[in-house]
């Protein structure tokens, strides 16, 4: 008789904040996703991280990233290799939020490690 695995049936109950990320990692998705039935470059904005685009917030008193974004292209050869990455980390942080659990940036690099079969990358 095969083995029957037992899963876990409990639901786990997002906070606010998770709710908003797994929208945005929607959006993003589906953004990558029409622009490729449109036969159009998939690409994403991300913000872009210079010292041009932080401003010191003077009521919160830290550094806060600024509103300039920059755009990463699929099709672009210099690109492609973070665009993909990006969507890896994506994909792994929607799957933590949905598992209600939480990882370091160390641990998700290595839980996304060798996630693309074939690639040494």
């Amino acid at each position: 008789m095969a083995k029957t695995s037992k899963r876990s049936t409990h639901e786990v109950t997002l906070s606010p904040r998770d709710t908003r990320t797994l929208g945005q990692l929607k959006e993003l998705a589906d953004g990558v996703v029409t622009a490729a039935d449109k036969k159009r470059d998939p690409h994403m904005d991300i913000p872009t991280r210079a010292l041009s685009n932080v401003r010191y917030s003077s009521t919160k008193k830290i550094l806060e990233m600024g509103a300039n974004t920059t755009r990463r292209q699929l099709f672009n050869l210099s690109q492609a290799k973070s665009f993909m990455q990006t969507m890896l980390v994506a994909s792994g942080t929607k799957q933590l939020i949905e598992q209600g659990k939480t990882t370091s940036i160390r641990g998700l690099y290595y839980l996304l490690k060798h996630t693309i079969e074939g690639t040494r990358e």
